[in-house]
């Protein structure tokens, strides 16, 4: 026990010890060694202003820059040095200025953390820190400044917690720490703060709820906690704070109703609650806020009917309820003719009806219902909103024509009207709005032709037509519109040439004309527009070759000129190295690929195809790494595709086909792993299809068609599973097709026509259950029996396997293929019945075979139906053999008959009646007896015989004879 009372005794005197280190320095902080503490602060700061160039030992302390004394005793209590610039770090000497009461060394340039040693200074009543780099934590040592009033230390690099012991503070009227970094909960000791009048958390990373302590705030005027991740409900407490006059909850995971109790702060000018996930009605309470001018309850799930009363509501000014669930008409009682509501944002809810109740605002100078459900006309009588900035009525269904009275509107600065359905003409009444900053119509069913009227508007910024049908030409003075950095008129129906004018507009950043009908050549004066970025003119019938003036213009980043009619070089298009795209498919330059084209280092996209380029392809071209696109098909390009392209490893698309390019298939191609479609048809390039095409793991499209390769198709084509198009059609392909075609199952179309491929067709191309468009096997030498499992490419269209040499009956498994609507299979080898299913083709689907039925001619009878070839082969044999048996047995008996003939007419040549006679059928049958030809006869029978017999025995063998052929 005695020894641990003895360590207890140490431990005490130990920790005294320190104690008095620390307070030694306190204690020796008198007014006379205070200069030498703030030359300390001097040497840890750097000065770029100069602002404490005067602190001097030799001159009076007090007569520093930024010092605050306290009058006739030499003693600081204030330090200013805000707003100058000053960088470096606060050294923890600053704790050492006991007698100073107020610190203020904001919106500098201070790093490092803030010195826990400042929670020495017992005096000190106000303490700013803010807008600095500094870093680190807040130090629990301010916990101990039980007489700071003012803290705000936000806008820095802070990390951490709020620490609790903030609530040992209790004079505490200020707490500003918002724009840090800081994290974890709210303290509930900030509840403490009896006397606290404004708490500022906002933009840090705050999580958990508001604590219920905090109610014992009841002082509070400013509640900020906006840009958090605080969640649960919003606490019905806070509308005990009777004084308060501003919350702010923005942006944060509050969710549940919106308390109605908030109603009962009386004082209250600002309530935003944007951003969150709050549910349920607004409440009608809310219309007690008399002193309410701003109520932000936007981007929040809150369903129900507009219930707030701005005639109740007399000092609202901006009243903001976008991007909710908000439903039904406008409220009657929304606006009085005395109400005070300037900004009316409502855009993103379900609401409907018309707007005419929204000219009882007469203060209103922003208007925004976009993306609702609004119909009827713009009401002819919006120009009793005289005060009128902004219009927004986008996205509705809106009809109707734009009213005249819109030119009334002297204050508009932008009108947006697009994606509603309104039709009728541009009044010329809208030449009038000299202010008008923005007007977007697009996507109307608006016509006429654009008024002249329009250049009027010298204050246009963004015109944006996109989407009607406005014909006639573009006015001749819209280069009046000398502010113009957006000109939109795409998609319409202008014609005539485009205005030498427009090269007036120098401040124009995108020109976008296309798909209209404008003809003629591009003005000279476009190279006066130095600040044009994105120009799009594709789809008209622009002619001529291009102004060499618009080499001048450097700022270009996307051009699409395509199909038009321009010829001549394109050269002048190549004056900017800025440029990521350029589309010129479809007119008529010609000329080499200029090598400047490879300028542009950022170029995405570019697209010559459909000219009358030639020459090769330049090697120049490969400096563009960062190119996605490279469509040069259909020219009249020559030589070898350039190896340099490989360094384009980012190509997603390569198009080179229709040209005259030689050589072979390159092998690096196989380095190109984004690319996703390969077209190099219609060339004259030779030699095998490079294994390393297999590599291109992403390609969706690989067509090689109607060149002179040869070789086997390879196996490795297999590995390029998302494979959608394989066309290696007109080559001079030969072997078998690979069975490892299979694993492309998400092929829907291939086409291997027109080689020389050989063996039979694989029945592995029955899994590839994706393929639709068409298969197509047809003018190659392929033999055997169609493959039943073709017949379960259910999704399949088009089937060809014409002039080949298939063999066999039609499988009964393509009448599964519900989807096929042409079909092929003529000129083959194939035998038996049409199926019935596959009789609604026509007969030319199935010549050249040795088939029968509908729709060719009928097959025969099953008597003598037509048999297949192998069972033919076996019959014909067979007859062939027994007709051989039977010849020489027939034959055999034929010798026989002959040589007896020939024994018996040798030895009956003087008794032959005789031997006749008994050997007729008449006689012979009547006594039951064969006589043998040939049999010996005795010589008294021989003697019986006389001429009167013969000629008795020769009627009676005439007289059968004649009964036998009756």
């Amino acid at each position: 026990m005695a020894s641990k009372q003895s360590s207890f005794i140490l431990l005490a005197l130990v920790l005294s010890l320190f104690l008095c280190i620390l307070v030694v320095p306190v204690c020796l902080a008198t007014p006379a060694t205070t200069p030498a503490t703030l030359l300390q602060v001097k040497s840890s700061l750097t000065d770029p202003e100069g602002v404490l160039s005067g602190w001097s030992p030799v001159a009076d302390v007090c007569s520093w820059h930024g010092m605050t004394c306290l009058p006739g005793a030499g003693i600081v209590t204030g330090l200013n040095l805000s707003g100058y610039g000053l960088s470096g770090v606060i050294p923890p000497a600053i704790g050492s200025l006991i007698s100073v009461e107020f610190i203020d060394l904001s919106s500098n340039s201070l790093t490092g953390p803030i010195p826990q040693e400042l929670g020495m200074l017992e005096n000190l009543r106000t303490l700013l820190l803010f807008s600095n780099f500094l870093t680190g934590t807040v130090p629990p040592e301010l916990g101990l400044l039980k007489n700071l009033k003012v803290l705000r230390i936000g806008d820095n690099r802070l990390h951490g917690e709020i620490p609790p012991h903030l609530g040992n503070c209790t004079e505490l009227e200020t707490v500003g720490l918002a724009y840090c970094q800081l994290n974890g909960t709210i303290p509930a000791e900030l509840g403490n703060l009896m006397h606290l009048q404004q708490l500022v958390l906002d933009n840090n990373t705050l999580t958990g709820s508001i604590p219920e302590q905090l109610a014992g705030c009841s002082s509070l005027r400013v509640l900020s906690m906006a840009d958090n991740r605080l969640q649960g409900n919003i606490p019905l407490f806070i509308g005990s704070f009777s004084d308060l006059q501003s919350l702010n909850l923005a942006n944060n995971q509050f969710s549940g109703a919106i308390p109605a109790e908030i109603g009962n702060l009386s004082s209250l000018t600002y309530l935003n609650l944007l951003g969150n996930s709050l549910t349920g009605a607004i409440p009608e309470e809310l219309n007690q806020l008399s002193q309410l001018q701003v109520l932000d309850l936007s981007s929040n799930n809150v369903s129900g009917k507009i219930s707030i009363s701005a005639s109740q509501l007399n000092n609202l000014k901006f009243l903001v309820l976008s991007d909710n669930l908000l439903e039904g008409t406008l409220h009657e009682d929304l606006c009085t003719g005395n109400s005070s509501l300037e900004n009316l944002f409502l855009s993103g809810n379900n609401l409907n009806g018309g707007i005419e109740r929204l000219l009882n605002c007469g203060a209103l100078q922003s208007i925004d219902v976009s993306n609702n459900s609004f119909t009827g006309a713009i009401p002819p009588g919006i120009d009793r909103l005289s005060g009128l900035v902004n219009l927004a009525l986008h996205n509705n269904s809106f009809t109707g024509v734009l009213p005249p009275q819109i030119g009334n509107l002297s204050n508009l600065e932008i009108l947006s009207l697009y994606h509603n359905s309104l039709t009728g003409v541009i009044p010329p009444e809208i030449g009038r709005l000299q202010r008008l900053k923005l007007l977007f119509l697009y996507e109307n069913q608006m016509s006429g032709a654009i008024p002249d009227e329009l250049a009027n508007c010298t204050s246009l910024e963004e015109v944006d037509f996109f989407g009607n049908h406005f014909h006639g030409p573009i006015p001749e003075k819209i280069g009046n519109l000398m502010n113009l950095a957006v000109l939109q008129l795409r998609q319409n129906d202008l014609s005539g040439p485009i205005p030498m004018s427009l090269g007036d507009c120098k401040r124009l950043q995108a020109l976008a004309l296309a798909d209209n009908r404008l003809t003629g050549p591009l003005p000279e004066t476009f190279g006066q527009l130095t600040e044009l970025s994105v120009i799009t003119l594709y789809n008209n019938s622009l002619e001529g070759p291009l102004p060499e003036s618009l080499f001048q213009l450097k700022n270009l980043t996307a051009i699409n000129i395509a199909h038009n009619r321009f010829a001549g070089s394109v050269v002048p298009l190549l004056g900017s190295s800025s440029l990521s795209v350029l589309v010129l498919t479809n007119n008529c330059f010609s000329g080499v690929i200029p090598a400047a084209v490879a300028w542009s280092k950022d170029m995405v996209r570019l697209q010559l195809a459909g000219n009358r380029l030639a020459g090769a392809i330049p090697a120049e071209l490969g400096n563009l790494t960062r190119l996605h696109m490279l469509d040069l098909s259909f020219n009249n390009l020559s030589g070898e595709i350039p190896i340099e392209l490989s360094n384009s490893a980012q190509l997603t698309h390569l198009k080179l086909d229709g040209n005259s390019l030689t050589g072979s298939v390159p092998s690096w191609l196989g380095g190109l792993r984004s690319l996703g479609e390969l077209d190099l048809s219609s060339n004259a390039l030779t030699g095998d299809i490079p294994p390393d095409l297999g590599n291109c793991s992403g390609l969706l499209k690989l067509s090689l068609s109607d060149n002179h390769l040869s070789g086997s198709i390879p196996p490795e084509i297999g590995r390029l599973t998302s494979l959608n198009v394989l066309n290696l059609h007109k080559n001079s392909l030969t072997g078998a097709i690979p069975p490892a075609l299979r694993r492309c199952n998400k092929l829907y179309e291939l086409r291997l026509s027109e080689n020389s491929l050989e063996g039979t067709i694989p029945p592995e191309l029955g899994q590839l259950s994706e393929l639709q468009v068409i298969l197509d096997l047809s003018r190659n030498r392929l033999s055997g029996e169609i493959p039943a499992s073709l017949g379960d490419l259910v999704k399949l269209e088009r089937l060809n396997l014409s002039s080949n040499r298939l063999d066999g009956q039609i499988p009964s498994s393509l009448l599964q293929l519900t989807s096929l609507h042409r079909l092929n299979l003529s000129d083959n080898l194939l035998s038996g019945a049409v199926p019935a299913a596959l009789s609604s083709f026509p007969a030319a689907s199935f010549v050249g075979n040795d088939l029968c039925g509908a729709p060719l001619p009928p097959c025969r009878p099953s008597s003598s139906r037509w048999l297949p070839g192998t069972e033919v082969a076996v019959i014909v044999s067979g007859i062939a053999v027994v007709s051989a048996v039977v010849c020489v047995a027939l034959l055999y008996i034929m010798l026989r008959v002959w040589s007896n003939w020939r024994a018996v007419s040798v030895s009956s040549s003087d008794g032959e009646e005789s031997v006749h006679s008994r050997g007729s059928g008449k006689w012979g049958a009547g006594d039951g007896k064969y006589w043998k030809v040939g049999s010996p006869v005795s010589s008294a029978e021989e003697k019986h015989s006389s001429a009167s017999e013969t000629s008795v025995l020769h009627g009676k063998s005439t007289e059968a004879a004649g009964a036998a052929k009756s």
